[in-house]
C-alpha cells in the first residue's frame, strides 16, 4: 500500500478541518433558526422558557431504568439563570410532576424562584405535591388540571428498624461512638424516646417554614394554610377552590397564561434546555471521528 507523505496528509488535515468549520457553521445558523443550538433551544423574538421538574426532588442526582429518577435544585436553578439572562425570554412556565422530595433542597429552588422577577407559571401534569408544591408555592400563577393531585402540605420522617431481622439472620452491629446521638435512626436498635422529642422538634419547625412559606407565596393567612396543611393531596377542582391554584387548564393553558403576563403578542415561541444528544450532535460527532481516525 503506497504511504502517504508528510506534506499530503497536512494538506488533507486542513482541508478536513475547514470542511467541519464551514459545517458546523451551517448548523450553528440552522439551530439559530430552528430554535435548537448547543444543550439549550434558543428562538429569535418574544419567548416562554419552559423548566421541566419531574420525578423526586433531591440534593443527590440519579436517575436510571430500575431507579427513582431525581430533579436536583442545580438543574432547575442553571435554568432560571439562563432564563434571566436571556433577553427575548419574557416569562417562565414550569412544568412540574413530582411527589416532592427533600425540605431542603424544595427550599433551596423556591427561595430562588422568588427572586426571578420574569412571570413565572406552574402548569401541574399529574402530581404537585409536598416539596413540589412548596416550590410551586413561590409562582406568580398555578394552573392545575380538574384530577390533578395538588398540595401534600406536611413534613414526614420515617427510621427503619431491622433489629429483629439481624437477630434473625445472625447478623450484630458494634457501634463505637463519640457523642451521645451520633448514631441516631440506626436501624440495629429502638429509637428511643428522648431521640423522637428531639426529631419531633425539628420537623415541627421545618413544618413551620413550609407553612409560612406557602402563605407567603400565595398570599394566603398562615391560619389558612395551617388548616389545609394536613398532608392531604386535593384534586386540581379541590385545590382551586381552596386558593391552593390559581385555575384549571391544560399545559398549552398555561403556556397562553404565561405569554400574557410576559406581554407577549400572538403565538409564543418555547424555548427549553435540552437533554441527551440531539441528532446533530451525534452526525457531528461521527464525522469528526472519522476526520481523526484518517488524519491520525
Amino acid at each position: 500500500m503506497a504511504r502517504w507523505s508528510t506534506g499530503k496528509i497536512v494538506g488533507i488535515a486542513f482541508l478536513c478541518i475547514f470542511v467541519l468549520f464551514i459545517f458546523s457553521g451551517g448548523c450553528f445558523f440552522i439551530g439559530l433558526l430552528t430554535g435548537s443550538l448547543g444543550g439549550t433551544s434558543y428562538a429569535l423574538g418574544d419567548s416562554v422558557y419552559e423548566i421541566r421538574l419531574e420525578g423526586v426532588i433531591s440534593a443527590e442526582k440519579y436517575s436510571g431504568l430500575f431507579g427513582v429518577v431525581t430533579v436536583t435544585p442545580e438543574k432547575i436553578i442553571s435554568q432560571l439563570d439562563e432564563a434571566r439572562k436571556n433577553p427575548n425570554v419574557k416569562a417562565i412556565l414550569i412544568r412540574v410532576n413530582s411527589p416532592g422530595g427533600s425540605a431542603a433542597a424544595s427550599q433551596e429552588i423556591y427561595e430562588e424562584l422568588k427572586k426571578v422577577e420574569k412571570p413565572v407559571v406552574v402548569s401541574v401534569s399529574e402530581v404537585c405535591a409536598s416539596g413540589a408544591y412548596y416550590v410551586a408555592s413561590a409562582a406568580d400563577r398555578i394552573i392545575a388540571n380538574r384530577s390533578s393531585s395538588v398540595g401534600s402540605i406536611g413534613v414526614i420522617m420515617q427510621i427503619p428498624n431491622f433489629e429483629d431481622l439481624y437477630e434473625k439472620l445472625g447478623i450484630k452491629y458494634t457501634t463505637i461512638k463519640q457523642g451521645k446521638f451520633k448514631d441516631v435512626g440506626s436501624p440495629d436498635r429502638p429509637i428511643t424516646e428522648e431521640e423522637i422529642r428531639l426529631l419531633e422538634a425539628q420537623l415541627k419547625e421545618i413544618y413551620g417554614q413550609f407553612i409560612t412559606d406557602v402563605a407567603e407565596g400565595r398570599n394566603m393567612d398562615i391560619s389558612e394554610v395551617e388548616e389545609l396543611a394536613t398532608g392531604w393531596v386535593f384534586l386540581g377542582t379541590e385545590a382551586l377552590e381552596l386558593g391552593l391554584i390559581d385555575g384549571i387548564g391544560n399545559y398549552k393553558d398555561a403556556i397562553n397564561i404565561a405569554a400574557e403576563l410576559g406581554g407577549i403578542k400572538g403565538e409564543p415561541n418555547v424555548i427549553k434546555q435540552e437533554l441527551g444528544f440531539s441528532l446533530m450532535d451525534l452526525i457531528l460527532g461521527y464525522y469528526l471521528n472519522s476526520v481523526i481516525s484518517k488524519i491520525f
